[in-house]
């Protein structure tokens, strides 16, 4: 395990009693690592021990509040790095989008005749992408975790092969998780992922079915969510299914069910 504060990896880390994450042996005090729960040191009450001697002694202790000479900070939900990497991986999935238009370098034409339709269509396709990235890295930080989006050359290399070929590998990067966490937490995780792409698939299709927003992109869009909430969902190598299956089967299988029976109809409309 890696130490949360300096990235040492630690056989046998110090959890901090006040946020909850692990250190070296170095960082292990809440005064070396810049705990952000730092403030809680002056309003813990004293342990069991010393309040039993106090109420035998009939005394009160009055102790000063503890001053440190540097300002505690709470871990920020996104950073640099991450908005960097974002970016760079909503581009390439922005560019698989385009090309979805036509084979070869026929999507070229397309963006020149219609460049609003174009763009429109590739930034809802970034969106279900990224949208599916930011689930884990939102249900991760609620488990306390930290997690942030990074990119993967392989998957970036993928990625940018696939908007000049027939075959689409959208995989640029993936949530890192760091931190202790059981099989449920893990399972929950991974279930944020295509539990937010069936929810938006569903309201693309409610979507579709009211006359104002009727249009191929919106059914396009439905259809892509669903596709990549079912390809998740596979219960082998690094797919989210995987870990959900491991977690809970029922889960797995109602949510693989769902999914394949919101494709089937999608592919129909």
């Amino acid at each position: 395990m890696k130490c949360h504060y300096c990235g040492k990896e630690v056989i046998l880390p110090f959890k901090c009693p006040f946020c909850g994450q692990y250190f070296c042996e170095d960082h292990r005090l809440p005064e070396n690592h810049n705990c952000p729960e730092l403030w809680r040191v002056r309003t813990r009450s004293p342990p069991p021990v010393e309040r039993r001697h106090v109420s035998v002694a009939r005394r009160v202790v009055k102790e000063s509040p503890i001053i440190y000479p540097f300002k505690t900070r709470r871990e920020r939900w996104t950073s640099i790095t991450e908005i960097y990497h974002l970016i760079i991986g909503a581009a390439a999935v922005m560019a698989v989008g385009l090309s979805l238009r036509g084979q070869g370098f026929n999507w070229m034409k397309f963006i020149i005749r219609s460049p609003i339709v174009a763009f429109s269509s590739a930034l809802l396709f970034m969106i279900i992408f990224i949208s599916h990235e930011l689930a884990h890295k939102a249900s991760a930080k609620h488990f306390g975790l930290w997690a942030e989006f990074r990119l993967n050359i392989i998957g970036v290399s993928l990625t940018i092969l696939s908007i000049f070929s027939p075959l689409k590998i959208v995989a640029p990067g993936t949530v890192v998780v760091a931190g202790v966490a059981d099989k449920k937490v893990i399972g929950k995780i991974a279930f944020a992922g295509p539990l937010t792409n069936i929810v938006l698939a569903f309201l693309f299709y409610l979507a579709y079915l009211h006359p104002l927003c009727s249009s191929r992109e919106i059914a396009l869009g439905a259809l892509l969510s669903i596709w990549i909430a079912l390809l998740n969902l596979i219960p082998i190598g690094i797919f989210d299914g995987a870990k959900i299956y491991w977690w809970n089967k029922m889960i797995w299988a109602a949510s693989f069910i769902i999914s394949l029976i919101l494709l089937v109809l999608f592919l129909f409309f």
